[in-house]
């Protein structure tokens, strides 16, 4: 059974790529939003949304190999993502038509070229979701967040509007079992194994990143998703 649900997974994926040049950009990011909806429903996993977003850069934890799918589910746009995954057999394609901005961590160039475009992308009417802890980290902690999103706010003004992740099953964080794991293992381990989950999103209050204040805003809004994560947490080992 587990080996049928994992062939429709890659089947979802492969009529996503195979409809990329059918469609504007704005019409397949509706398209995309409304599969993520269905193949979280057909997984019994719930996502519970708590506010409203408000115009900006979203900027959300990291913190399991479910969070691609649930960010489309909840508002499309497109995002910043290593280079990496642009050369994945069916995600690069479709996430290239969402609207990436890629950027090869260890390049320097490649890093202040992504800055770069930050300062350009119009946030507002161009959704943009962003980890700015620049990679997952085990749930219950947060990595110290990368300056390039808040340094792109204060540049161009926009709001930073923050989402928190919280998952009820510890089963789909990355790291549960302490070893690193890729995202295909991620995903026959999910199948294998039978994993549901359901997901608490709660939009915060936006920020704005005045002339000069970036890293204040920074350390703030990484003290108060902290905060969210380590309450949901300890409601979760209970």
């Amino acid at each position: 059974m587990w080996l049928f649900e994992l062939v429709y997974f890659f089947y979802f994926f492969l009529r996503l790529r195979l409809e990329v040049s059918l469609y504007s950009k704005e019409d397949y990011r509706n398209l995309v939003t409304y599969r993520a909806r269905k193949l979280a429903k057909r997984y019994n996993m719930k996502i519970y949304v708590h506010g409203k977003p408000q115009p900006g850069f979203l900027a959300a934890n990291h913190t399991s190999y479910l969070d691609p799918i649930v960010v489309q589910a909840i508002k499309t746009g497109g995002a910043v993502s290593k280079i990496e995954v642009k050369d994945y057999l069916l995600f690069g394609p479709i996430a290239d038509k969402v609207g990436m901005l890629w950027v090869k961590r260890e390049n320097s160039k490649s890093r202040t070229g992504a800055i770069q475009q930050l300062n350009q992308w119009d946030a507002v009417n161009d959704p943009l979701w962003i980890f700015p802890e620049g990679t997952t980290s085990t749930y219950g902690n947060l990595d110290p967040f990368k300056m390039g999103v808040f340094k792109a706010a204060e540049n161009t003004g926009h709001m930073i509007q923050p989402l928190v992740f919280c998952y009820d099953n510890p089963l789909v964080d990355w790291g549960r079992t302490g070893k690193e794991k890729d995202l295909f293992s991620s995903i026959i381990d999910f199948y294998k194994d039978n994993i549901r989950t359901n997901v608490y999103c709660f939009w915060m209050k936006p920020m704005k990143v005045g002339p000069g204040q970036a890293q204040k805003v920074a350390d703030e809004l990484h003290r108060k998703m902290l905060i969210y994560i380590r309450r949901f947490e300890k409601v979760r080992n209970e």
